[in-house]
């Protein structure tokens, strides 16, 4: 058993010596500590000494920021696999209804109160950052594809929502359409469709920002039940 002296010793040499700053990580580490430095103890080695022979068999700093590093990108690519997860349950699952109705709520918002710039407006950023993160799904999906010509369930396989990336493009690239294309043969699409396009836009955007909330705090909840058997 280590005494709180050596315990803090572990705490400052994770935070201080080796700069490391996630929490879920120092966590983890120290657990390791506690336990190889134990068993060295039991074998009659000295703290300090046990604790720099951890230190190099992490690889040193340079091994400890790197574990961070890579702990800090597979929880990145969990958390894209949720949102995923949770927008194709908004899009062909569970919280379908939950859709139709934010899409008939803002039309009607759009249509009866006259609503329809404000809300574009305040969705704007919106819409560049899910552009984005769609493009971005797309292209991965394409790698995969590349790197799997012979396993085309590998691209698949990858977490998106076809239904949400179809419905999103289309609707982005008929506005795109209506506003840099038409007008040079002297067409426009009709006020209604262009309402349609714009509100179905709004509503994914809003289901995307939905699912990122419901992700992180899915994640944040089972990471805390995961830390308090260690509290208690």
């Amino acid at each position: 058993m280590l005494t709180p002296a050596q315990l803090t010793a572990i705490d400052q040499h994770l935070r201080k010596e080796n700069w490391l700053l996630n929490e879920d990580l120092i966590t983890e580490l120290t657990d390791h500590y506690i336990n190889g430095i134990t068993d060295r103890l039991a074998q009659g080695m000295a703290f300090d000494l046990a604790l720099r022979e951890i230190h190099t068999g992490f690889g040193g700093r340079k091994g400890l920021l790197k574990m961070e590093e890579d702990y800090q990108v597979q929880r990145y690519r969990k958390l894209g696999q949720l949102e995923w997860q949770v927008i194709r349950s908004f899009m062909n699952g569970s919280r379908r209804p939950i859709t139709t109705s934010l899409f008939i709520g803002l039309y009607i918002i759009n249509t009866y109160f006259g609503a329809e710039d404000m809300v574009k407006t305040g969705l704007a950023v919106g819409f560049l950052f899910v552009t984005f993160s769609v493009l971005i799904s797309i292209a991965k999906g394409i790698f995969v594809l590349y790197q799997n010509r012979n396993e085309v369930s590998q691209a698949v396989g990858q977490p998106s929502s076809p239904v949400f990336i179809t419905a999103y493009l289309l609707s982005m690239s008929l506005l795109l359409l209506n506003k840099y294309g038409l007008p040079k043969y002297d067409l426009s699409l009709p006020a209604s469709v262009l309402l349609s396009l714009q509100t179905l836009l709004e509503t994914l955007c809003l289901v995307y920002y939905a699912a990122i909330v419901l992700a992180m705090r899915h994640i944040l909840l089972k990471e805390r039940n995961q830390r308090l058997p260690k509290s208690a």
